[in-house]
């Protein structure tokens, strides 16, 4: 099982600037349903995932936080897209600012995913 943990930190890990927002709506329909097969397949069952987000300096961060349970201890592992700002709809940017944002519920909504 740790080797497939591991497999997963590969997958969920990282920071990437991207350059438009279709690549963003992309990485989530494909990178979101691919995390959560692989957690089933591992069997782990004690995971949450949000999305954050945040606006600072003309471009717009989106963070993807997956946490679950390994060896009785919680995990939390972080995947970053930053797209410039003019590239982002004014939804996703709505209410935003330097700090962290929950959008979770936003991006569920706006892209019919589940995170």
């Amino acid at each position: 099982m740790i080797p497939v943990l591991i497999g997963i930190g590969a997958i969920v890990g990282g920071y990437l600037v991207v350059k438009n927002w279709e690549e963003v709506t992309k990485w989530l329909q494909e990178f979101l349903p691919k995390i959560q097969e692989v957690l089933k397949e591992v069997g782990v069952a004690d995971y949450a995932a949000k999305l954050f987000s945040s606006i600072e300096d003309g471009a717009l961060k989106l963070i993807h936080k997956l946490y679950y349970k390994e060896n009785g201890k919680w995990i939390e592992k972080t995947t970053t897209r930053e797209i410039d700002e003019s590239q982002v709809p004014d939804w996703a940017k709505e209410g935003l600012s330097a700090k962290e944002t929950d959008v979770t519920a936003r991006y569920e909504k706006e892209l019919e995913l589940t995170v």
